[in-house]
């Protein structure tokens, strides 16, 4: 224990006492703590360099026990995100629907075109 005189540093001329040399762990203890600590350490090491070193042939396992494993129904298809589709894209998807709509009306129009034929000659009705 130290005691203050002013600015300088002076040192107490009682010993210390037995609690606070029992208080401060001795080098043969911190030792064996460090010792026991560094056994912990080297052991969880050689325990993960283990697993590092199997990972490729435990996912090689795991994929071959889930090749014929077919996913649970609602699980199957995730929702899919909106995603902006380029002007582009758009464009050319609204110009292919306009080519259907006008395919589709050219042919009923000529179903019609031919069946009205039809009736002026054979006279399906009135």
């Amino acid at each position: 224990m130290a005691l203050f005189s002013g600015n300088r540093k002076v040192r107490s001329r009682r010993p210390k006492s037995a609690q606070e040399l029992k208080q401060e762990p001795s080098p043969r203890s911190k030792s064996r703590h460090l010792d026991k600590r560094a056994v912990e350490v080297n052991s969880e090491i050689h325990r993960l360099e283990c697993y590092i070193t199997a990972a490729p042939r435990l996912q090689h396992q795991n994929r071959l026990a889930n090749v014929n494993m077919v996913p649970p129904m609602e699980l199957s298809s995730p929702a899919r995100r909106h995603r902006r589709v380029p002007i582009a894209q758009r464009r050319a998807r609204r110009s292919e629907r306009l080519r259907l709509l006008m395919e589709g009306t050219l042919v009923i129009g000529s179903i019609a075109a031919v069946v009205g034929w039809l009736n002026q000659w054979f006279h399906f009705w009135n």
